[in-house]
């Protein structure tokens, strides 16, 4: 928040302080001639008026009354149009409220005060966001510690000037910043998120603190619930947003990473290969913090039973930038290559480097992702597993006896004719309602549907396997 004093050292608006504490802070500011503009107020506001429709004299108490009960901060009263002066009367009632009433004078516009306080609003924000930018980075670095799940809460409590706990799935404290009992409306704001689910939040503000609370984790249910100082700045939420993410990663982890710079690399891996590419921004701002950085497009490697490469590794994984080329593998370790794709699609790549990694053997210890494209199911599964999974899905074809080669030829030519009845029965030599029969028989043996695509794919890429 800024304050009014930062107005008033602002020498070309010229403003006078008549009365209030110019330690008094300011939210934003609004301009107004009614009679009673506090229903449209939010609080926190210096509102600017010249008093066209403000009371006489002997109604100024009343309207300030108004402006203290919408928790108005200041009034700044232009002097020189409908009033010569600032109302005594005004100041008066002012004075005795705590309402700061400052002097706008003549030449100068309601727009370039409004301008000045949005531009100190602007500086402020960009220096928070410098700051918690700064926090963030070192969230990431507490999280590399044996510790990290408590320097985390501590780190957060800090730069939020409040406290922190983790809480378990019914609301009990599992770990803490402080010795102090989560606030009483605790169990309310958890009755309000348990229901959305990992990307649930809830924020509570009133004069005396702000209350965050985020979702850690859904595998078991934990959230992350911080007592801040009031009128916190919007940063605040991205500090809290990065504690909960690497409080998630650190559940997850636990102990299994060993090395300090293993575990600062998983945390951030896990950052930047999570799904959706949710926390990807994050991912690439702790990087930068590292000296790293991601490339962009990537490659993923999954290696089991031996060492990641590369500086972005943390041991099980990397990222590189492609072309790959593996060298000094350990012996006996499997190795896993996702196809290249963009920095924003790291999630994929991930599934395609496990995916590869799934398919190596000790006939074959290195399987590029790349190289699955276009096999088709025996690629994904592996000749032997395509035609297991080809025999288990047609299999119910053979309890049509001596017409299983005829049922499974007119499924074949049916698929391939792109389900077109007469084409098909063209092919086959036969009348299309024999078609219709016979793709009718099909379905009552495989207890599927010809009209879903779905089950059309399945079909075809067992007849072909």
């Amino acid at each position: 928040m800024i304050a009014v004093a930062d107005l008033l050292s602002t020498r070309s608006l010229a403003l006078t302080l008549l009365t209030g504490d110019p330690a008094t802070p300011l939210s934003w500011v609004a301009t107004s001639e009614l009679e009673d503009p506090s229903p449209f107020l939010e609080g926190g506001e210096l509102l600017l008026t010249t008093g066209l429709r403000t009371p006489a004299e002997a109604g100024w108490r009343t309207w300030v009354e108004h402006l203290v009960g919408a928790r108005v901060s200041a009034v700044g009263f232009g002097v020189g149009l409908s009033h010569e002066r600032v109302p005594p009367a005004l100041v008066a009632a002012a004075a005795g409220s705590g309402l700061v009433v400052l002097e706008v004078p003549t030449p100068t516009s309601f727009i370039a005060v409004s301008r000045r306080v949005a531009e100190l609003l602007r500086r402020q924000e960009n220096d928070a966001d410098l700051e918690a930018a700064r926090t963030q980075r070192a969230l990431a670095d507490d999280a590399a510690h044996a510790d990290g799940q408590a320097r985390v809460l501590h780190r957060v409590a800090r730069s939020l000037d409040g406290a922190a706990w983790l809480l378990g799935a019914r609301g009990g404290v599992l770990a803490a910043s402080t010795d102090e009992a989560p606030p009483a409306e605790t169990a309310d704001a958890l009755d309000r998120v348990r229901a959305r689910g990992a990307r649930a939040a809830f924020t509570d503000v009133d004069p005396t603190r702000t209350l965050l609370l985020r979702a850690v984790g859904d595998d078991p249910p934990t959230w992350l619930l911080v007592r801040a100082a009031p009128d916190q700045p919007r940063a605040a939420q991205a500090v809290v947003g990065t504690a909960a993410a690497l409080l998630n990663v650190l559940g997850r982890r636990g102990d299994a990473v060993g090395r300090r710079e293993d575990r600062v690399l998983a945390c951030v891996l896990d950052l930047v290969l999570a799904p959706s590419g949710e926390h990807l921004d994050l991912g690439r701002r702790m990087l930068a913090a590292l000296g790293l950085k991601l490339p962009d497009p990537l490659v993923v490697v999954r290696v089991e039973g031996g060492r990641a490469p590369g500086p972005l590794s943390d041991g099980h994984r990397a990222v590189l930038s492609p072309p790959v080329t593996l060298t000094d593998l350990d012996p006996g370790s499997r190795v896993g290559i996702s196809r290249v794709v963009p920095a924003g699609a790291a999630a994929d790549a991930l599934a395609s480097a496990e995916a590869a990694l799934a398919r190596t053997d000790a006939e074959r210890p290195v399987v590029d992702g790349a190289d699955l494209r276009g096999a088709g199911l025996a690629g994904l599964l592996g000749i032997a597993g395509a035609r297991e999974h080809a025999r288990t899905l047609l299999a119910p074809l053979a309890a049509a006896g001596r017409e299983e080669a005829t049922l499974r030829e007119t499924l074949r030519v049916f698929l391939a004719r792109h389900g077109q009845i007469q084409a098909t029965a063209d092919e086959l030599g036969v009348h299309r309602n024999t078609v219709r029969a016979r793709l009718a028989r099909v379905e009552a043996l495989l207890g599927t549907s010809l009209d879903s695509p779905d089950d059309r794919a399945e079909l075809w890429m067992a007849l072909r396997s």
